[in-house]
């Protein structure tokens, strides 16, 4: 089964493709934007996740966890053009962004009793779960932006 990651790799490749010979109408142009936003965003998660410290000591910890939260802080802000603007999809988006909040909120609040116990390798972990709770959130709210799907492409 491939990885989202994969399949967002996959229509790219497809979509680069169709635009080698003909004109993007304005969707597929929506739907490329996002397509590499969201490779980006995969790839940028996959970095933090490879370079979490293994250390039981906060001071080597916190600069990476400052930069991954900044980065996903910035998730819930960034990108509010919408390809799809209804008052229905209006509805769909704030709800879905209200629930990636609610997964922010949920892992700064775990993050802030956060507790080593001389466990070297427990933040690579920790960052780890987190990665794999926020982007399925994330997701689901960038969907409600501008759908990405296998037929997109």
């Amino acid at each position: 089964m491939a990885t989202i990651l994969e399949t967002y790799w996959n229509i790219k490749v497809d979509m680069d493709s169709k635009m080698q010979t003909s004109k993007p109408a304005p969707e597929q142009i929506w739907q490329y934007q996002e397509l590499l936003y969201r490779i980006e965003v995969l790839q940028v998660c996959q970095m933090f996740k490879k370079s979490a410290p293994e250390s039981a000591d906060v001071k080597v910890l916190m600069p990476h966890y400052h930069m991954f939260d900044a980065f996903i802080e910035n998730l819930t802000l960034e990108r509010r053009s919408c390809s799809n603007n209804s008052s229905g999809a209006q509805t769909k988006r704030e709800t879905a962004l209200s629930s990636l909040r609610a997964v922010v909120e949920d892992y700064r609040m775990r993050f802030g009793s956060f507790a080593l116990c001389g466990d070297s390798g427990r933040y690579c972990k920790e960052i780890s779960l987190v990665i794999q709770v926020v982007l399925p959130a994330w997701i689901q709210y960038r969907q409600t932006c501008t759908e990405i799907n296998e037929e997109a492409s």
